[in-house]
């Protein structure tokens, strides 16, 4: 009986030894930290979705703090929201351009195959045999990764087809853009009227033997356009969102149907979810 409570005694004694000594290790090696931190961490909406490019909200709270990001990166956090946090900061206010994801690729099962894929049903997976098993080594693959790991539910697909991206739940967070291999999918600014659905960057001849729908390179959208808006750069049709007004002439022009009207691609994806 008497070891019991000797036993008893002693664990006390190192436990309560060892409270004192954390109490006072605490004591020398506390770190202050910035209590704006906290404030602003607070008006974060919490998502952790990786939009602003860090990984969670309160590591872009404390890059604000340290002067390392602008606190107008947050897809999600409203005007009101950077208003008060560059208010703590005490720094002027500027909102970001939203933006929104577009997917450059309508090939999908029209685009001629390599080979038949067997393997898992991953476009990263597919993509280390040979680029994939796509004659176009610039297609999408249609596995949907980026389906996968967007937060808000904004992409979805059917079958082997190049995603759709729902404008109105998409909130530019990145998340797609950073997984697909095959760098299929862009970020661009939510007013922009319309984009390019494709994105091989062979010259027209070689695509049309590859794709039923990928841009041929035949520069009529280009020399059509009213406000020189269209350019081709390395075998690619680039918008320049800073001169397009929308006037849809690039899509009556493109004889493949490969520019994208996106308030009618909207309207598609509105009608499949109704």
């Amino acid at each position: 009986m008497n070891i019991i409570i000797i036993s008893v005694f002693i664990l006390g004694g190192i436990g309560l030894l060892s409270a004192v000594v954390l109490a006072i290790a605490s004591r020398i090696f506390f770190v202050q930290t910035d209590p704006r931190i906290e404030e602003i961490e607070n008006i974060l909406p919490g998502a952790n979705c990786a939009g602003c490019g860090f990984p969670s909200c309160h590591t872009y709270a404390e890059t604000i703090v340290e002067g390392g990001a602008e606190p107008n990166r947050c897809v999600l956090c409203a005007a009101e929201g950077v208003e008060k946090i560059s208010s703590i900061l005490g720094v002027e206010a500027t909102s970001a351009e939203k933006k929104v994801a577009a997917i450059h690729c309508y090939g999908g099962k029209t685009a001629a195959k390599a080979f038949e894929y067997g393997g898992l049903a991953s476009c990263r997976a597919a993509s280390l045999y040979n680029g994939g098993d796509t004659l176009c080594t610039y297609s999408c693959l249609g596995f949907g990764d980026c389906v996968g790991v967007c937060p808000f539910g904004a992409l979805s697909r059917s079958g082997r087809e190049a995603p759709q991206v729902d404008r109105e739940r998409c909130t530019g967070c990145g998340n797609c853009v950073r997984v697909c291999p095959k760098e299929v999918i862009s970020l661009i600014p939510r007013k922009g009227k319309v984009f390019v659905g494709c994105n091989s960057y062979e010259k027209g001849k070689i695509v049309r033997k590859i794709c039923e729908v990928g841009c041929i390179k035949c520069n009529r959208c280009i020399k059509n356009c009213p406000e020189d808006a269209l350019s081709m750069k390395d075998e690619r049709v680039c918008v320049d969102y800073q001169k397009c007004t929308g006037c849809g002439k690039c899509i009556e022009e493109c004889p493949r149907n490969v520019i994208i009207d996106t308030s009618h691609q909207q309207e598609e994806i509105e009608a499949v979810n109704q």
